[in-house]
């Protein structure tokens, strides 16, 4: 027994420190991932590498690609090759000998046929413009998912670098409320201040503290909108680079609300594959038409046989004898087929319509599209403008407010107040920088000139 237990006692003991070691093992392999760094453009060429609307949009578009070469095969000749053989087992009268005998005749054909369609109706001629059309669309469509991505990394990287900066900001405010608080102890120390400031800054501090966990969890979530919109691994480490805001980038711009609707309507991608889908619907109806006439189609055949029943020649000899050929040339014409023909031109005339009606409804889009985001700037920079004068006199109001609270003359909740304003003041800049950057480039979306090649911050 004693025996037993110590086996069983190193082994155990060498069990722990294994699983010690192993879970250690992996706890330093996680802590030594390395952090990717990604800057705005590597978040751009990431998103148009991985993003799956957008490898959707290249596959459509190979589709159509391969739509045209199957229309352009539509006017060559078909061949078919076709063989043949079997084994015909009974009773048969055998003249030789004058009797009935189990027989076996085995048989064998090949033959090979060419067919070509020489007038449809040019439905060939429709199905091959129409395909060449949808290519166009496509590729006009993945231009414009392109530009949607860019604006979506964009939008999304904006929002965390307006967090990023917001954090920032209530870091400063943390910073100034402990020093207030140090000097409110020394205050309270010598008498000259009641100790309710003290409790009533302390809240204060815990306060900018909740501020700062509130805007870092904001911030991590727009991280997280950022790691879902570029498809990366949710448990890898990132840190996205912030890129300097300069003031270039804010020095007000003049935009003509008519000149912006009319290069909108000229360059947006989706606006023109919608008027050519119109170009494609209408091939597709000229395709249905042409099945309401007369089809000509030409072909040839020819082949042979062979049967081992006749025996007055050999397998050559009857390959040879047997050989047969034939061309015909056939006329079809329509009369009555369940009206699937009348059907099939109805569809095609409905689509049509409907690719019409997409291109109405598009231009309104885009108008009002434009417009909208043209008011959007116009506010953005009156925005910017009044925050920039109202965190000049913020800034004011709160040194006046500290001056006064050091000699007597005003209350904490005064000063308080005035760095709370203060604060918002300065999120209010923050916000209002950053809303009149994006505002910008959402016209140039919106006009369709965003290049998903350029850098935003140029």
């Amino acid at each position: 027994m004693s025996t037993l237990m110590t086996i069983r006692l190193p082994l155990l003991v060498s069990s722990r420190m294994f699983c010690v070691g192993l879970l250690a093992f992996v706890t330093l392999t996680a802590s030594a991932q390395v952090t990717q760094e990604i800057t705005f453009q590597d978040a751009v060429r990431i998103a148009l590498d991985q993003n799956t609307q957008l490898r959707q949009r290249v596959n459509t578009l190979r589709m159509s690609e391969i739509d045209v070469r199957s229309a352009r095969a539509a006017y060559l000749p078909s061949f078919n090759l076709s063989t043949g053989g079997g084994t015909n087992f009974g009773l048969s009268f055998d003249t030789n000998v004058g009797e009935l005998r189990t027989t076996a005749n085995s048989r064998f054909n090949i033959s090979a046929s060419s067919s070509v369609t020489l007038f449809d109706g040019f439905q060939r001629r429709s199905n091959l413009r129409q395909s060449r059309l949808n290519v166009t669309v496509n590729d006009l469509d993945l231009d414009r998912q392109r530009q949607l991505v860019v604006f979506q990394v964009a939008t999304q990287f904006l929002a965390y670098i307006q967090a990023s900066e917001q954090i920032a900001v209530q870091q400063e405010n943390l910073a100034a409320a402990q020093q207030l608080l140090a000097q409110i102890e020394e205050f309270v120390r010598v008498g000259t201040r009641p100790v309710s400031d003290l409790y009533q800054q302390q809240a204060t501090v815990e306060s900018a503290e909740l501020s700062i966990l509130q805007f870092e969890q904001q911030a991590q979530v727009r991280m997280a909108n950022l790691i879902q919109i570029l498809q990366l691994d949710p448990l890898g480490n990132y840190e996205f680079v912030v890129p300097e805001l300069a003031d270039e980038y804010l020095v007000p711009e003049e935009f003509d609300l008519d000149d912006l609707i009319t290069r909108a309507r000229q360059q947006r991608g989706d606006l023109r594959a919608r008027e050519i889908a119109v170009q494609a619907a209408q091939q597709g109806l000229r395709g249905a038409s042409g099945s309401m006439l007369p089809q000509l189609s030409f072909s040839a055949r020819t082949g042979t046989s062979y049967n081992s029943g006749i025996q007055a020649f050999d397998f050559g000899g009857q390959l040879e004898r047997n050989r047969s050929e034939a061309i015909s040339l056939s006329v079809s014409v329509p009369v009555f087929n369940r009206l699937r023909t009348r059907t099939q031109k109805q569809r095609a005339q409905v689509s049509y319509e409907n690719a019409r009606l997409s291109v109405e409804a598009t231009q309104q889009q885009v108008g009002v599209e434009v417009r909208q985001a043209y008011l959007n700037y116009v506010f953005a920079e009156k925005e910017l403008e009044v925050s920039q004068r109202q965190l000049v006199f913020r800034q004011q109001a709160l040194d006046a407010a500290r001056e006064r609270y050091n000699v007597g003359a005003a209350t904490l909740v005064e000063l308080t107040q005035a760095q709370s304003d203060f604060v918002q003041a300065s999120q209010d800049a923050i916000i209002a920088r950053y809303t009149i950057f994006v505002n910008r480039r959402l016209i140039r979306y919106y006009t369709g000139e965003l290049d998903p090649t350029q850098p935003l911050f140029d």
